[in-house]
């Protein structure tokens, strides 16, 4: 691994330096006032302001506001980042063939550039998945409710797959729809068009909505439609982007 920085780069070295890097399969990241044109499948103009550009080695091109985690352009791999001087400025050029389409970087005024040549080949292993959840109530049922047995998992319907179907010890059929993310009112109307494909060949079918929480006002609506909710705290994470609802689900 190797990382260089410059402070403050004329328009000339920081052209170098970007041809250095797409030249040898580095990442380059600047830090700039800059202004950016989009064109492809629509078009769009983003006014100066100071950001953080990243030109990837597989033709990633992200464009970064000083706030948010998302990038507020960006050119996906398979494509090509060139550098240019015009009219003294610098021009970060992103572009693809399939579809065409293009991210333009106007570089006003440069503040910094890293070069980092960077070599990762881990994979991202994800823990706490919804697969996870749906091994682990298939092994252990129990934890949904004592003596509910497991009859069939992801059960085909018209509406999609029924993540479980099973019986209680009464032997009741019972829908089971998991989610990994906090319960919103989306998932209870998929639960309750679930049970009633039951409801119509059955006299008594329940329903239970697992997921690591639900608020009180999606529990309430399970309650009030005689279906019931799982919290299974133990697939929780703190990175409550992942796990944690929309304030529209609410």
């Amino acid at each position: 691994m190797v990382a260089e920085q410059l402070d403050a780069p004329d328009p000339e070295t920081l052209v170098g330096e970007a041809k250095a890097a797409f030249r040898d399969g580095a990442m380059l990241t600047v830090q700039a006032r800059c202004e950016v044109e989009y064109e492809g499948r629509t078009s769009g103009h983003l006014g100066p302001g100071d950001r953080i550009l990243v030109a990837k080695p597989d033709g990633t091109f992200l464009v970064h506001q000083p706030t948010g985690h998302k990038p507020v352009n960006w050119m996906p791999g398979g494509g090509t980042v060139s550098a240019r001087t015009s009219d003294g400025d610098v021009v970060l050029l992103a572009r693809r063939t399939n579809p065409t389409e293009r991210v333009e970087a106007r570089i006003l005024e440069a503040y910094g550039v890293t070069r980092f040549d960077a070599t990762d080949g881990a994979t991202y292993e994800e823990s706490g998945t919804e697969a996870e959840m749906h091994e682990y109530i298939e092994a252990n049922p129990g934890v949904l409710e004592e003596g509910l047995r497991i009859v069939e998992h992801e059960r085909e319907s018209k509406y999609g797959f029924i993540d479980f179907f099973a019986r209680d010890e009464a032997g009741t059929p019972v829908v089971v729809e998991v989610k990994r993310i906090q319960a919103t009112l989306n998932h209870f109307d998929q639960l309750q068009r679930y049970v009633s494909l039951y409801e119509e060949t059955n006299d008594e079918v329940r329903g239970i909505l697992v997921a690591p929480s639900a608020s009180e006002r999606v529990k309430r609506a399970l309650r009030d439609n005689d279906l019931e909710f799982v919290g299974l705290s133990e697939f929780e994470t703190d990175a409550k982007g992942a796990t944690e609802a929309k304030l529209t689900d609410f």
